[in-house]
Formats: structure tokens, C-alpha cells, sequence
């Protein structure tokens, strides 16, 4: 609560009737005081001056007694100023400084010897000077007078109370006035904030706001209408694109909904339909070479021989194709993944079905990634069939997995002993049907690699491979970090 009271939250008329106010007020301040100061200065120039006249004519007055030191003569001359109720003390000295006569004031007090010079001027609550009684230009005697100020002090202190009470009537009526004006400047900049906000909470581009006059403020109140009307007909665009790219959206899903069951019709034709005359190709060829062996020579052998291995070459295209639709269009099951483990798994199933090579595979521990562990095991299991095959002509064979964990990812490597590749071919490793060694030397169907690519981008990662010359090949599988991002995105693709 105490910030709202911080100037940052006032109002803008308030900032602004404060700030007309601040500097009147420090205007008539100012005035004020500037003519207390200068009256209190005229006023003490007219009292000295007075008393300075009063001075001169006493002691022309006093100049023959003094010469013939007539005290009685001096004293009567000294009476006449029992008038002045603020002479407090008068002494006039001879020429030897002894006083000749005195008038003394209520506070009494002796007249101050001149062994000393007293001190002259405003000192004090009094005026004090001392002028030197001269005859023909002869000095015969010293006049010494004392004047109280509070003539002086009462007429300043009437002076100060009239000046601030006038200048606290004018800074009332310029509250007024500045309370009435300054509408002017905050009226115009209050209907800007206003209609701001009804903008940006209610998102209604057609309010304006009233243009007041053609100064700055008028120029602001148009600029600021031209923009909202800009606006409105950018929005009334994107609403107008967002509905037409909607309807584009509905046909366009429509349009895959029903590739999609054409493509399942497809599958079906394929793992069926194509399956059944492959299989009876491969069924009379065997009933052909167990029943017809001794017909046939060598070259006819060797052509039924060729004959059973393309069939089962196509059965094997036909299982990679289905594979790959498979993975691109199941949903996805995303969960934390235990990937050593499933790793652990396929090395034990290809240990225990294909060739007898010596195998020493290491595999990091507790490597988890967030994925669908189905996909996850169709690609993995590709990648370690694909070293296993290319390891097969080894005298040992050498698989190393290993996980590289980033702030925002963690990078798979599996790294082999195997043949490898050049890598001037690599772009082409993860293109269906590419292969970068020919069947005599190496078995597959060219749909291994790229099904991994399609695992790994479906799960919002990337594959890529290097061969150093000679020394086998290392694939790099990169996942995101289980965190927001990535695993927002496989929610989603879960979900489609």
C-alpha cells in the first residue's frame, strides 16, 4: 500500500497542479522575501538618516556651550528631544572627553567612555553614532546618541505579515486558476490513457479519442486515431487470413485423413496382398530345387538360388517400408526412457541369433531419454544391427555407447570398429534405398538409416554420423532436454 503514495502512482493532474503550485509557491517566496529584505534595508537608510540629522542640528545647537562649557546651556538644548520617544541616550563630551551632560532613557545606563571608540551603527537593538561638535572648523566636543529599533522591528514584522498574506491570497488564486488550466494539458493525455486501456483490455480497435486543438497534443490525438484505425484494419485482416486459413487448415486435414486411410490401405495391400505372391514364389522354389535338383544343372541352380534371394530381398523391403510408414504416422506413448537398459536388450538378441564373432560392447549406465520407447528401440536397434553387420569381417568386434550430457540436450554415440564409410558420402546415409556398400559385401535394404533419421526427427532431435579413415564409424544421436520445449512438442505429437 505505501508505494501507491510514491509520486510514480499520482495522477497526472495531480504531478501537474503540484508542480504549478511548487513553483509559485517558490515564486512569491522569493518575492516576499525579496521585499522584506529591501524594505528592511530602506527603512534603516531613512532612520539613519534621520538621526543623522537630528545629530547635526543638535550639535550646531550645542557648539557655543561647548566652547564656553555652558553644561546648563547644553542641557536645556538636550530636553527637546524628550519627543522622541526612541532616543534612548544622548551625551555630549567636551574636547577632553569628559561628558558635559546626558539625557537618559529608561534603561539607564552611563554614557561610554571615548578612551575607547564605541562601536557606532545598528549594534544590536539600537542605532548608535558618534559625531565630533565642531565651531569654524574646529572640533570642540563629541556627540554621542543611542536610538532603540523597535520602531524599526515593529514596522518590518507589519511589513513581512501584509507581503506573505497577500502572496498566500495570489498563490490561492493561482491554485485556482492552475486547477482550471491545467485540464487543458491533462484532459487531452487522460482521454489517450483511457482509451489505451479500454484498447488493450477490451480489444476494441474502434474507439477514438476527441482531438483537442492543433498544437502538439491535437497532432498526439491524431497520430494516436490513425494508428488505432491502422490497426483495426491489420486485425480485420488477420481475422479475415485466420478464418481462410482455418477453412485451408479443415480441407487440407480432410486431404490427410484421407491419404492417411489410403496409405493404411496401402500398408494393408503391401503386408498382405505383395507378401502372398513372394511367398509363393519363394514355396514353388523350394518345392523346385528339392523336387527338380537332379533336372537342373549348375546355371539353373544358380538362377533358382538367385531367384529364392530376391524374394527374400523383397519380403525385407517390404518389412523396412512398413517399418518407416509405421514410424511416421503411429502416436506416440512419450514416457522417460531407460536406454541403457534397452540397449543392454538388443545386444543379448543379436548375440544370441547372429554370427559367432567375439564382441566386447560397452554400454554407459542410467543414460535415460524422454521419448515412445517403441520408436526408440526401432531405432537404436537399427543403429546396433547396422555396426553389428559392418563389424561382422573383424577378427574382434568393438562397440562402444556413450552419452554426452548439455544443458539443453544429451547426444548419444555409438561408435564401432567396423569398415566405416567415405565420408564425401555422408549426406547421402540417411536418404532412403542410398547404400554406400553394394549386397556382395554387405546385406540390407537402404531403409535401416533412414528410419532412424525419421525415429530422431519425430522426437524433435537430429542423427548424424563420421567415419575417421580406417577407423570404423561413429553414429551421434542428439535428444532436447526433457524440459518444456521438447517435451511440450511430443505431448503434442502424442496427442495428433
Amino acid at each position: 500500500m505505501r508505494e501507491h503514495w510514491r509520486w510514480q502512482y499520482w495522477p497526472l493532474r495531480t504531478k501537474l497542479l503540484l508542480l504549478t503550485v511548487s513553483i509559485s509557491t517558490l515564486g512569491i517566496l522569493l518575492v516576499c522575501t525579496s521585499l522584506v529584505v529591501v524594505e528592511n534595508r530602506t527603512y534603516e537608510a531613512q532612520l539613519e538618516s534621520e538621526l543623522h540629522v537630528i545629530a547635526d542640528i543638535l550639535a550646531e545647537q550645542s557648539a557655543a556651550a561647548l566652547l564656553f562649557e555652558d553644561s546648563q546651556q547644553i542641557k536645556t538644548i538636550l530636553s527637546s528631544l524628550n519627543q522622541i520617544e526612541t532616543i534612548e541616550q544622548v551625551c555630549v563630551y567636551n574636547v577632553s572627553g569628559d561628558v558635559m551632560s546626558a539625557l537618559n532613557g529608561t534603561g539607564y545606563e552611563p554614557c561610554p567612555s571615548l578612551d575607547v571608540e564605541p562601536a557606532v551603527g545598528f549594534v544590536g537593538d539600537y542605532y548608535r553614532l558618534l559625531e565630533p561638535v565642531t565651531l569654524d572648523g574646529d572640533i570642540v566636543g563629541q556627540f554621542y546618541l543611542m536610538s532603540r529599533l523597535e520602531v524599526l522591528r515593529e514596522h518590518i514584522w507589519t511589513f513581512i505579515v501584509i507581503s506573505f498574506s497577500v502572496g498566500i491570497g495570489i498563490l490561492v488564486l493561482l491554485i485556482w486558476v492552475a486547477s482550471r488550466l491545467q485540464r487543458l494539458i491533462s484532459e487531452p493525455i487522460v482521454e489517450l490513457s483511457r482509451a489505451a486501456y479500454r484498447i488493450s483490455h477490451e480489444h476494441d480497435y474502434s474507439i477514438r479519442v476527441p482531438v483537442y486543438g492543433k498544437d502538439e497534443l491535437g497532432r498526439l490525438g491524431g497520430a494516436f486515431n490513425e494508428m488505432i484505425g491502422t490497426i483495426q484494419q491489420q486485425n480485420q485482416k488477420i481475422l479475415q487470413s485466420k478464418d481462410d486459413l482455418e477453412r485451408t487448415v479443415a480441407e487440407r486435414t480432410s486431404e490427410l485423413s484421407l491419404a492417411n486411410r489410403e496409405l493404411e490401405a496401402f500398408s494393408f495391400s503391401v503386408s498382405h496382398d505383395l507378401r502372398q505372391p513372394l511367398r509363393a514364389i519363394e514355396g514353388f522354389g523350394q518345392a523346385l530345387e528339392e523336387d527338380c535338383r537332379d533336372q537342373l544343372d549348375d546355371t539353373g541352380l544358380d538362377y533358382l538360388a538367385r531367384i529364392r534371394a530376391a524374394t527374400v530381398r523383397m519380403g525385407s523391403l517390404i518389412d523396412g517400408m512398413l517399418v518407416l510408414s509405421r514410424v511416421s504416422r503411429q502416436a506416440m506413448e512419450v514416457e522417460q526412457v531407460d536406454l541403457s537398459a534397452m540397449l543392454a536388450e538388443i545386444v543379448q538378441e543379436l548375440q544370441d541369433t547372429t554370427d559367432t564373432v567375439p564382441s566386447e560392447v560397452t554400454i554407459q549406465p542410467d543414460m535415460q531419454v524422454v521419448g515412445d520407447e517403441r520408436m526408440l528401440r526401432i531405432a537404436f536397434q537399427n543403429l546396433l544391427e547396422n555396426a553389428w553387420k559392418y563389424t561382422s569381417k573383424n577378427e574382434k568386434r568393438t562397440i562402444d555407447v556413450s552419452a554426452c550430457e548439455e544443458r539443453n540436450s544429451i547426444t548419444i554415440a555409438l561408435k564401432d570398429n567396423g569398415v566405416g564409410f567415405d565420408m564425401k558420402y555422408v549426406d547421402k546415409l540417411f536418404v532412403a534405398f542410398n547404400r554406400l556398400h553394394t549386397p556382395a559385401q554387405f546385406s540390407g535394404t537402404g531403409l535401416g538409416l533412414a528410419t532412424v533419421d525419421r525415429v530422431v526427427r519425430r522426437h524433435f532431435g537430429r542423427v548424424f554420423a563420421e567415419s575417421p579413415i580406417d577407423s570404423g564409424a561413429c553414429f551421434y544421436v542428439e535428444f532436447p532436454r526433457s524440459e518444456r520445449g521438447a517435451e511440450s512438442g511430443l505431448q503434442q505429437q502424442a496427442t495428433r
